[in-house]
């Protein structure tokens, strides 16, 4: 998902320009919903949506038109939301089971969270897409933010690439006792036993149902968790709104990129909905978040 269309496509025939199209799976592919498609400029509308039939009706999948640009429009907004979170993580000082609980399903995000993801795609996979937007991305704004902390990179230096390599933000060891499941302490790369996570916004998020009400308590409490959840959301949705028109066309095709690509249960407009327009942009501007005018 780095390399651009526009390229892949020069020097091509015409005819092989009309039929040229990007298909972009998400692993695995078995299980994830999602396949973006990107076409080129002189894709024809036969080929379009004979692939779009094919991809939903006989594959199975979530059809999501995505622009010619890097990382297209799930990892585009994935990999932000998950730098941003290791960042505020490290200048903050959470630990990483601190993080997993909170973008758990207490904000409508899958059991794999942040750090069990990471460990499932492989951490050398993820630094490349991180490095791949840094890379390719001179005029983000926020470019600097997919710069991963050092200490991502001396975990991959140590081979602690996640499942694949038996240790990665976690790491399970056997003993006498049973099986233990450790968490790496980003400080010092060393394998610690996990410390219990309770915060008053996540045992109240529990014992609610409803996704969306869900979000909304919890990013309205004003506790610790609550107020990781709530920056990184607040981050996440203005990234997402002045990514518009950029990766994507509407605000559909990035929700349905974000719930079937990701596992999120809300894309972020949908989140942003559920937490309430108004009022969460008045709490962006003067937390000094940049919304784009078609918000306000």
């Amino acid at each position: 998902s780095g390399l651009s269309v526009a390229g892949m496509l020069e020097g091509r025939s015409d005819d092989f320009r009309s039929h040229f199209l990007v298909t972009h799976f998400f692993n695995p592919v078995r299980y994830m919903k999602l396949l973006e498609f990107v076409e080129g400029d002189d894709t024809s509308e036969e080929v379009m949506e004979f692939m779009a039939t094919f991809g939903a009706n006989v594959l199975g999948k979530g059809i999501v038109y995505a622009k010619d640009t890097t990382n297209f429009i799930a990892n585009r907004i994935g990999a932000y939301g998950m730098c941003k979170t290791l960042h505020l993580m490290v200048e903050r000082g959470y630990t990483v089971e601190e993080v997993d609980k909170i973008f758990g399903p207490a904000t409508g995000r899958p059991k794999s969270a942040v750090f069990k993801t990471a460990d499932l795609v492989g951490l050398d996979t993820f630094a490349h897409v991180a490095q791949n937007c840094y890379d390719s991305l001179p005029d983000d704004e926020e470019r600097d933010v997919f710069l991963l902390p050092d200490f991502v990179g001396g975990m991959i230096e140590k081979g602690y690439l996640g499942r694949k390599a038996k240790s990665g933000f976690y790491k399970m060891v056997k003993s006498a006792e049973g099986r233990t499941v450790l968490s790496i302490d980003p400080s010092t790369l060393e394998y610690t036993p996990q410390d219990k996570v309770r915060y008053e916004s996540l045992g109240a998020a529990r014992n609610i149902k409803d996704t969306r009400e869900r979000l909304k308590a919890v990013i309205g409490f004003e506790d610790r968790a609550a107020e990781l959840a709530r920056d990184v959301t607040y981050a996440t949705l203005a990234y997402s709104a002045r990514r518009m028109g950029e990766i994507a066309d509407d605000v559909v095709n990035i929700d349905r990129g974000l719930r079937w690509g990701y596992g999120w249960e809300l894309g972020p407009f949908e989140a942003w909905d559920a937490i309430g327009v108004p009022g969460s942009v008045a709490s962006m501007v003067a937390a000094g978040v940049d919304v784009p005018s078609w918000v306000v």
